[in-house]
């Protein structure tokens, strides 16, 4: 089934305890993110790492489905690009989809 924004933040908020609106508060931190987590590189290796998780859970074919008409290098590659630019870093994301992100 596919979640609306709202029932996937309110899950997100039961699954993590951390709520939307706090997590729009990590956007304006000082130093930012993209500086805190390593710049390009770091968020390269979170993106690589939750990915080999996802791809690797054969427990979760609801969240695993989600992926299915990407690879699993289009996957990275699209969570790394929003990463860095959500988080203070260059503008990748909008430079290959042509669209603002935000969280």
């Amino acid at each position: 089934a596919i979640m609306s924004k709202l029932e996937l933040q309110k899950s997100a908020l039961k699954h993590s305890g951390v709520s939307y609106e706090e997590s729009l508060q990590a956007a304006a931190l000082q130093p930012s993110v993209y500086e805190r987590i390593g710049r390009e590189q770091g968020f390269e290796r979170l993106s690589q790492s939750f990915y080999d998780k996802v791809f690797a859970d054969k427990d979760a074919p609801w969240f695993t489905s989600i992926f299915a008409s990407s690879s699993k290098a289009e996957a990275v590659e699209n969570q790394y690009r929003f990463f860095v630019q959500t988080f203070g870093g260059p503008d990748l994301y909008a430079q290959k989809k042509g669209k603002v992100s935000s969280l």
